[in-house]
């Protein structure tokens, strides 16, 4: 898949860490589809978008990334998921690992290792 077609939903709840990564992703030439603040949200939009990539943060107030993960790959089984997080507990790693991500990235992340993440999970699509 060309990454100009692949649509990407950002689910953060911090504002810096979701316009950093529409920032890097925009300058690759990704398109940033939509983005939610918490799991509800960020479910509703994800159903609604049929996003190719889901950028999803573990620790979100409400509904916590690992609480819509299993849906996420429930309705849309197509739908590739990252992980951003800033928890480096083995046993969540563990568990969102058993739920289907497609990957994860650490906080504080740089921008060249989302750049190289995003393009091999993309690259990946419809192969």
């Amino acid at each position: 898949m060309e990454k100009k077609n692949a649509k990407i939903l950002l689910i953060d709840d911090n504002d810096v860490t979701r316009e950093v990564l529409r920032v890097i992703l925009r300058s690759e030439g990704y398109n940033v589809a939509g983005e939610a603040t918490d799991g509800g949200t960020g479910l509703e939009l994800a159903v609604k978008l049929r996003p190719d990539l889901i950028m999803l943060d573990i620790v979100m107030p409400k509904i916590s990334g690992t609480e819509i993960l299993p849906r996420i790959r429930e309705l849309l089984p197509d739908a590739r998921v990252l992980m951003v997080t800033a928890n480096k507990d083995q046993e969540t790693i563990s568990e969102v690992v058993k739920n289907g991500i497609h990957g994860y990235i650490l906080k504080p992340f740089n921008a060249q290792k989302i750049i190289d993440t995003v393009a091999s999970v993309i690259a990946k699509i419809n192969k």
